[in-house]
């Protein structure tokens, strides 16, 4: 297999990634008046999370509610992260909510309103009510009018191309190298270059994910000498239905309006655990109940019941738009549900600038880290890549509009290609979808909702495996090749997971371990650090700026 005819693309500013996150970036460095280029495997605006999303995100600004401020915003995203949020990116983030309200409007957003105004609801976690949503709680609604609005202010879109590489000139990325389906090299050389490539739900046998969220994003920030911090927090969301856990049922809409989650003898799971103040209730919490209801035996078939049949009638209206019951009033009597994988809280070590550390380089969304700390509060995550997709806009630009463009190193062009072509050479067969396969497998079943020491050293070992397994996979078409560098990248990412679960030896939001089931604040308010020192991976604890005052809740 050969690659073809290598195509240079120049350009001011490039975003990679074609979600909220690289959209609202885009559409903020543009106003510059900047060249702005945005490559996505996936056409932009669709197929990723923020367009499969359930379109709600947190602004405590928007309704005049008594009490709430963006500080008691701050207070509630750090008491479900744990304390190990980056208290810096979460003020940042409560703060700049608002605005992005008004802006998505500009852009052609159409909000759910209540009389004219626009319409806020609770959800656990959050003190007060303050999420805003579409009109129909679904995210296209959100990226289609963004990408139209983006492509009517010249921002350039390139699409079904997979970035296999960060360029890096000295100390400087200089720009990106992908490839086509048809084998063509595309080299983008750009002033500054934004990483907005989402997570990696795709590592796992159950996600709601957008398909093709493999870790892209952390593993381009990984090679060129980014730190990446929290790795080990993986977020699943508690009532997930079908074989790979795609669908979800919003229990977060659900349970509030009467529905009860069973066990296979028919108890309420939350009343049989003392649970009776549902909005304590996070994400992380009741999807380890969940877990445990299924491990100890009382599942059915790996999954528990979403009991439908005990919403009064009178609130089922309240439930119309959701996608969860018709005008007509139909919906099941019951439904069995299982946690999925759904959002990613580590990532990228970034700056209240969206500065990755690496001369160059920015970053926002679900790629990044530290904003969610241990366990993300609902709905900040569409508010997380607005306010830091607008941020990473405008710093990249800034720097953009300052800066000579820096040319490719023709040499780092060459190897990268030379290292695609001999990732092609594979001559024995192995069946690539069928590694890809075992490593999703491996996580679910041993990096999942509940881990302990033997359970991912497992894992590791498995994965070493894969990533020797995969040197001699034999490859027919350029499709092919592409998935082996996913799935390469996807090893390198698991093996992070792994290394920084091992590290942590304490339970804390969503990663628990039966090993060390307490939370632990007199030794574990730190984060764990992960970057490659001389190609090996190297991890750093480093206490939480500011834990001091914290230490009293453990």
């Amino acid at each position: 297999m050969e690659l073809k005819t290598i195509q240079t693309i120049t350009t001011d500013v490039l975003v990679i990634g074609g979600g909220g996150a690289g959209l609202r970036a885009a559409i903020e460095a543009r106003k510059y008046g900047l060249d702005v280029v945005l490559v996505s495997e996936s056409p932009v605006g669709f197929k990723n999370n923020t367009a499969i999303s359930g379109a709600a995100f947190a602004a405590s600004g928007i309704r005049k509610e008594p009490g709430d401020s963006p500080d008691v915003h701050i207070k509630d995203t750090m008491n479900a992260g744990r304390f190990i949020n980056d208290r810096r990116l979460v003020a940042a983030l409560a703060r700049g909510a608002t605005q992005q309200v008004y802006d998505l409007i500009k852009f052609g957003v159409n909000f759910k309103r209540d009389d004219g105004e626009l319409f806020v609801m609770q959800a656990p976690g959050h003190t007060y009510p303050r999420a805003v949503a579409t009109e129909i709680f679904v995210g296209h609604h959100i990226t289609r009018p963004m990408r139209q609005y983006a492509a009517s202010a010249g921002i350039q879109f390139m699409e079904g191309i997979p970035i296999t590489k960060l360029l890096r000139v000295g100390d400087t990325v200089v720009g990106a190298l992908g490839i086509g389906d048809k084998g063509q090299v595309f080299v983008f050389n750009a002033k500054s270059t934004i990483l907005a490539t989402g997570g990696a739900g795709g590592l796992y046998l159950r996600t709601d994910n957008a398909v093709g969220l493999n870790g892209i994003g952390y593993a381009l920030a990984y090679e060129v000498g980014a730190t990446l911090r929290d790795m080990e927090f993986v977020q699943y969301y508690a009532t997930a239905w079908g074989k790979h856990g795609r669908k979800i049922y919003d229990y977060e809409t659900l349970v509030p309006r009467g529905a009860t989650i069973r066990n296979s003898l028919g108890e309420d799971i939350l009343k049989r655990r003392g649970m009776g103040d549902f909005s304590l209730v996070t994400r992380d919490i009741m999807a380890r109940v969940i877990m445990e209801e299924i491990v100890e035996g009382r599942g059915i078939e790996g999954n528990v019941i979403i009991d439908f049949t005990t919403i009064p009638q009178d609130k089922v209206p309240e439930l119309y738009g959701c996608g969860l019951v018709s005008k007509g009033g139909g919906y099941p009597e019951k439904v069995q549900v299982a946690p999925t994988v759904h959002f990613f809280m580590g990532g990228i070590e970034i700056n209240e600038s969206s500065e990755t550390g690496i001369d160059g380089l920015y970053a926002a969304g679900e790629v990044c880290g530290g904003i969610h700390g241990a366990n993300r509060l609902g709905n900040n995550a569409i508010t997380e890549i607005l306010v830091f997709g607008t941020i990473a806009g405008d710093k990249a630009a800034t720097r953009a509009s300052k800066m000579n463009r820096i040319p490719a190193s023709q040499s780092k062009v060459a190897a990268e290609v030379e290292r695609l072509i001999e990732l092609a050479s594979g001559r024995n067969h192995e069946n690539l979808e069928q590694l890809q396969w075992s490593l999703k497998q491996t996580m679910w079943d041993k990096v999942g909702v509940i881990r302990n020491k033997k359970s991912l050293e497992d894992a590791q070992r498995e994965i070493l495996t894969l990533r020797e397994q995969l040197g001699t996979v034999s490859l027919t078409d350029y499709r092919q090749l592409s998935q082996a560098v996913k799935l390469a990248n996807m090893l390198t990412v698991s093996e992070m997971i792994c290394s920084a679960a091992l590290t942590r030896t304490e339970s804390r939001g969503a990663h628990y371990r039966t090993d060390y089931p307490e939370e632990n604040n007199k030794q574990w308010l730190k984060n764990i650090e992960i970057s490659s020192k001389n190609r090996h991976m190297t991890l750093k604890v480093i206490p939480v700026q500011g834990a001091e005052g914290y230490r009293k809740l453990g």
